[in-house]
């Protein structure tokens, strides 16, 4: 049900909450790159982080749900062509991009852990694959955070703040 100021619920409280300590944890992982303690925590934190949304994504449904995350070629081609109309969620290229970010997540977590195995001392493979993966998810951080600025400038919508207060504008107003 829209709000009095034509705003729906989008992100329930568990998405919002789990979407920002995951990126806190990646900035702090991100910055603090020295392989310590505290980057272990925060790396595998991260990686329960994204079990923990899927499963939300598993019980919860609706925007939280796994059928609005399921990439599609096709409907990511129809949104392209389309002029990417305004979505009430995730439009087909964040879905593409919540994918990526959350597999970069996971890798980093694999790789970060079994470079502290015994089978891998000493072998610079590992930790060469971590420093490209964690370079990789700056890159996608990157593009994430542009395409929620083009995306927010084309629809006259404040991305960043639906996930903050979870609701989104109502339908589409006329310019």
């Amino acid at each position: 049900m829209p709000s009095p100021g034509g705003r729906i619920p989008v992100w329930d409280a568990a998405v919002r909450l789990l979407h920002w300590t995951l990126a806190a944890l990646v900035l702090l992982n991100l910055v603090r790159d020295d392989g310590d303690w505290w980057h272990r925590v925060a790396g595998y934190v991260a990686v329960g982080l994204v079990l923990a949304r899927w499963l939300w994504a598993g019980v919860r449904g609706g925007s939280a749900g796994f059928a609005t995350l399921k990439p599609s070629p096709a409907r990511t081609l129809a949104f392209l062509r389309s002029g990417a109309p305004r979505t009430p969620d995730h439009d087909p290229l964040g879905v593409w991009m919540i994918w990526l970010l959350w597999t970069l997540v996971l890798l980093l977590g694999l790789t970060g852990w079994m470079s502290r195995l015994d089978a891998f001392w000493g072998d610079d493979r590992v930790h060469d694959l971590h420093a490209w993966l964690a370079d990789a998810l700056l890159v996608a951080v990157a593009v994430h955070l542009c395409g929620i600025a083009v995306m927010s400038w084309h629809w006259r919508e404040n991305l960043p703040g639906s996930m903050l207060h979870g609701r989104k504008r109502a339908a589409d107003r006329p310019d």
